[in-house]
């Protein structure tokens, strides 16, 4: 009835979700993740074997390892795209606090005129970067002999194209991800060296997704709102293996001590992360108002809910999703406003059926399969002892209730009537 009467006080002014950036979907972040990493490994394995020194000579493969570290360095971090390309050489640090390392890439943030910031990358971003770098040599060598050549030019103060050439040289200068402009121009008729642009990165990025065999149309816009998309899945048990990659060892750590680890970071990022919290939470929410099967005290209400009509479901999400306290245990959902069983059900998932505020999904459907399985296993250990058994017994049942909820049957139920 509460849902109902929060329907009716719903503000129908509220605005819907249109013109969202696409979100990666995680098979395309995982193979075009993987291709990354591969040129990355294969820069490293030429650097190491060569020596110091050596200078690569191969200008498609410095273009595919740029194009690799760009997008692996946009994927980690969150960051703009004007901020990535904005990157210079060495500027990144790694720092130990309380125990955990932290590694930091600073640039310039443009779109609210904050100035310099650090974003918080994984020490893969890190090392990716460090390769570059070092595999880069020959480009910005060839930066810096075309500003030598400017300045020394002394005809060259009469031309304005000459002087905006210089400063924009002398601007790119340090900038890691470069690139040769083939566009043409009175002031070097073949091209020149300079920052990658916008247009660029995406091309950049086409070409990436090509070659790891995606169709995906990757765009730079698209790695912010994944990030932060990512980064929430995490914290509500959808964890991906791409983002155990990531950001791992921070994976433990509350919002706000991330929040507090630097005062340097881009609070936009966060409130990006937020809005994918709630955006989370309204797709959660509105599965469970449609027809999917639900187990759980709390499962089981939302179920009868469905058939009081809701006018404007939509705005309904909209209002109450952000203030909805939903949290994963591995096996289900809880959605205990107070302390509820005090985190008893995150060790004992049998616990959790049986609550008010529980609900448990088809996504946890094969997890309860899991416990079908090893509770029948368990039954099976002759010597156990008979305070064992009976509890395996129980939680038997317990597991057997929340796949027939779902509406399934017992794996090896379905792979014996599927042998018949």
């Amino acid at each position: 009835m509460q849902l109902a009467a929060a329907a009716r006080q719903v503000d129908r002014s509220i605005p819907k979700n249109v013109g969202r950036t696409d979100i990666i979907p995680h098979d395309e972040q995982s193979r075009i993740f993987n291709y990354c990493e591969s040129i990355v490994r294969e820069m490293k394995a030429e650097l190491a074997a060569n020596g110091i020194g050596y200078h690569p000579s191969d200008e498609r493969m410095a273009i595919r390892c740029r194009d690799a570290v760009l997008y692996i360095v946009s994927i980690t971090s969150g960051m703009r795209n004007d901020e990535a390309i904005g990157i210079e050489v060495g500027a990144w640090r790694k720092e130990l606090k309380n125990g955990v390392t932290f590694c930091w890439v600073t640039t310039i943030e443009h779109k609210t005129g904050k100035g310099q910031v650090e974003y918080l990358v994984p020490e893969l971003t890190i090392e990716a970067l460090s390769l570059l770098a070092k595999y880069s040599v020959p480009i910005r060598k060839e930066l810096d002999e075309e500003i030598r050549q400017l300045a020394s030019n002394r005809d060259f103060s009469y031309s304005t194209e000459h002087l905006l050439r210089l400063e924009k040289a002398r601007k790119d200068a340090n900038k890691l991800f470069l690139g040769r402009n083939t566009q043409g121009g009175k002031v070097q008729e073949s091209h020149h060296v300079e920052a990658l642009s916008g247009q660029a990165s995406n091309a950049a990025f086409d070409r990436i997704a090509k070659a790891a065999g995606s169709d995906w149309p990757l765009r730079t816009h698209q790695c912010r709102r994944t990030y932060a998309r990512c980064f929430v899945e995490s914290r509500m048990g959808r964890t991906s293996l791409i983002y155990l990659k990531w950001q791992f060892k921070h994976s433990s750590m509350s919002m706000t001590q991330l929040y507090a680890s630097n005062p340097q970071q881009d609070l936009t990022l966060f409130d990006e992360i937020f809005q994918q919290m709630t955006e989370f939470k309204i797709d959660l929410i509105e599965s469970w108002l449609d027809d999917q099967p639900l187990a759980g005290g709390a499962g089981e209400k939302i179920v009868e809910l469905r058939a009081i009509p809701i006018k404007d479901r939509a705005a309904l999400l909209a209002q109450t999703a952000p203030h909805a306290n939903i949290r994963a245990t591995g096996h289900g959902w809880c959605i205990a406003t107070e302390r509820g069983c005090g985190g008893a059900g995150l060790y004992e998932a049998t616990r959790c059926p049986g609550c008010k505020n529980s609900v448990i999904d088809e996504v946890f459907a094969s997890t309860w399969q899991d416990i079908y399985i090893q509770q029948r296993e368990l039954i099976k250990i002759e010597d156990a002892g008979p305070a064992v058994r009976q509890r395996a017994e129980r939680d038997l049942q317990v597991a057997l209730d929340v796949i027939t909820s779902l509406g399934l049957s017992p794996v090896e139920e379905m792979e014996e009537a599927a042998n018949d």
